[in-house]
């Protein structure tokens, strides 16, 4: 079936009920029905149809689609959304490709790009030309204010062994999924999860990987995306990867959700860190000392919509003696991959309930299980609360014999 077929054949599933209204951000902030869910299928409708012009104005409606899918766990008619938005925007992407949006995917996730990128970042914060740049208001000039406040302190990237050994008795072993932006931005709850896993009792592999692929599956260039799933796929099920692994874990939700439906095929259970230690508690308890702090929780999109693994999160942070729990109740962050970089007045727009009920909170950490919405509600809260993974927490309290 033809991408087009495709987009009109899930899109004519969609009776209109509004049931999707309420759930969805960007619909709640502007009241605007090509703003909504069946507002954007609408769109879809008329696009493949022939009956609307896929302008700027058209392009603009679909690309505010933050694709938390909340309006998918709501729909009684089950209208596969995910497919149909990444479906309308591959549509987009060929009949007119952004030449923009390629190179900023490419910048971020090859790693030639990459590694010049967060080289430059890096001396950039280093030299003292941030602060120089803060400073005299060159970025508020040049309109990249936001971008840069997005961006986390780098330390110097750091290698990763192929290996990490069991503390005592091997359990097993597992494989981490590290994505490929983890080694500037989640070095923390990378670290934090090899410790904490070979504390329970395994031995963690570091196989060879690449981009997990979200970013192009989501703007639109699913042969990308394809191309880097059959990679990981190879590389992370061979023989080698995958001797006694019991798992491949990972620590970002947004990639996990991207490798678990890559790795569909495979019969290797692949899971969050925090989902693989809540399994591992049930039939071997481990004593964690007291943190008598108060945290404020968030459960990403990915987590909660994709991967339905948010009790994984609070199940784990229970077991810390004295930790005082505030589950966030807001809806998506905004952050939404590359939304919060391309679409950041509408990403802040959309964070901002959130920001507010954190504030309101004042807890000693925000906690998220996503690298793009730690990223995103730190640059919100400036330094005034700091954003950690929750792996984090728990190394810091996880008692070994």
């Amino acid at each position: 079936m033809q991408l087009t077929e495709t987009i009109q054949h899930l899109a004519d599933q969609c009776v209109k009920c509004g049931m999707c209204l309420p759930a969805c951000p960007t619909y709640q902030l502007s009241k605007n029905e090509s703003e909504s869910p069946r507002g954007r299928i609408a769109l879809m409708q008329g696009i493949v149809q022939g009956e609307l012009a896929l302008n700027n104005k058209v392009i603009n409606h679909l690309d505010h689609c933050l694709g938390c899918l909340a309006c998918e766990n709501l729909c009684p008619s089950n209208v596969q959304y995910e497919v149909l938005i990444d479906g309308i925007r591959e549509y987009t992407a060929i009949q007119k490709p952004s030449h923009k949006t390629a190179l900023l995917i490419s910048t971020l996730t090859h790693p030639g790009w990459q590694k010049i990128l967060f080289g430059l970042l890096h001396f950039y914060q280093l030299s003292g030309l941030q602060w120089l740049a803060r400073k005299t208001g060159v970025l508020k000039l040049l309109g990249l204010n936001a971008q840069d406040k997005l961006l986390a302190k780098l330390n110097k990237r750091f290698s990763l062994k192929k290996s990490y050994t069991a503390a005592g008795k091997s359990l097993g072993s597992v494989s981490l999924f590290t994505g490929c932006m983890g080694n500037a931005f989640e070095q923390k709850a990378i670290q934090a999860s090899i410790s904490v896993l070979n504390k329970l009792g395994y031995d963690v592999n570091i196989p060879q990987q690449v981009c997990c692929g979200a970013l192009h599956q989501h703007s639109g260039y699913k042969q990308q995306a394809d191309k880097l799933a059959q990679t990981n796929m190879q590389l992370l099920t061979n023989n080698d990867a995958t001797t006694n692994t019991q798992a491949i874990l990972f620590t970002a939700s947004g990639c996990g959700a991207q490798l678990k439906s890559a790795l569909k095929q495979s019969d290797t259970t692949v899971t969050s860190v925090l989902a693989f230690v809540q399994q591992h508690l049930k039939t071997h308890p481990v004593t964690f000392t007291p943190l008598a702090i108060n945290i404020a929780l968030h459960q990403p999109c990915s987590l909660q919509n994709v991967l339905k693994q948010t009790d994984s999160v609070t199940d784990v942070l229970n077991n810390i003696p004295q930790l005082r729990v505030t589950e966030l109740q807001s809806q998506c962050c905004g952050a939404a991959g590359k939304n919060m970089l391309t679409e950041n007045h509408l990403a802040k727009q959309v964070r901002q309930p959130l920001i507010e009920q954190i504030n309101s909170i004042n807890p000693k950490f925000v906690v998220t299980s996503n690298i793009g919405c730690l990223l995103h509600i730190q640059a919100g809260l400036d330094k005034k609360v700091q954003c950690i993974h929750p792996v984090e927490l728990l190394e810091q309290c996880i008692i070994t014999d």
